[in-house]
């Protein structure tokens, strides 16, 4: 299992270079694990629509693997990359951790499916346009579906577009940029933010200091 994540930090090589600002990290929690999931705000125009939209400071997320002592996000930027924990925290002031309540949900098959499947999600591209299909994927649908997939639980319920703000200034314009206008945006479309992931009522916050 720990050579599986060994390969997803080969094949991802540079994960973000200069997308995120560096600054202080967020609050102390005791040491995290496989599984738990983490969550920062990153700003800029794409950040400032998912607040917007989902009223959530939390507009982006990962979930967390241990390799060999060493804590790594597996995250859904550009493309699908892995970091180390440490510089994932140091991008944002705002991070926030929670982890799975059943934490024996995290046993040994799980978490090889997790590892195979994350592995092969490694250099796809970013999911601008917030699809579910598996051929781009977007942040919170990564971490959904990692848990779906080799646990079998929903840690939520999918939602649609017009389950989030979709009025909102900041909104629209990142909408009309990536779809034309929000009239075409498909209405059935399951749609996970990290938001829900946070919200959810599988998860509790990892104990803090």
């Amino acid at each position: 299992m720990r050579e599986y994540l060994l390969l997803l930090l080969l094949i991802s090589g540079t994960a973000l270079g200069g997308l995120f600002a560096f600054k202080k990290q967020g609050p102390a929690y005791e040491r995290l694990q496989t599984g738990d999931i983490v969550f920062q705000y990153t700003g800029g125009e794409q950040g400032e629509a998912v607040e917007a939209a989902t009223g959530s400071k939390f507009t982006h997320c990962g979930v967390v693997f241990e390799q060999n002592g060493t804590l790594y996000v597996l995250e859904a930027v550009q493309p699908v990359s892995v970091v180390t924990l440490s510089q994932f925290r140091r991008r944002s002031n705002i991070f926030h951790a929670r982890r799975l309540k059943d934490t024996s949900k995290i046993n040994v098959p799980a978490l090889e499916k997790a590892l195979t499947w994350g592995k092969k999600q490694i250099g796809k591209d970013y999911d601008p346009l917030f699809q579910w299909d598996d051929e781009n994927l977007y942040c919170s649908e990564l971490v959904w579906k990692v848990y779906e997939k080799s646990t079998g639980l929903k840690l939520c319920e999918p939602k649609t577009f017009k389950s989030y703000f979709l009025d909102k200034p900041v909104v629209r314009k990142v909408i009309e940029k990536r779809y034309g206008d929000i009239s075409k945006l498909p209405p059935k479309e399951p749609v996970v933010a990290p938001s829900d992931l946070a919200t959810s009522l599988l998860l509790e916050e990892v104990p803090r200091k």
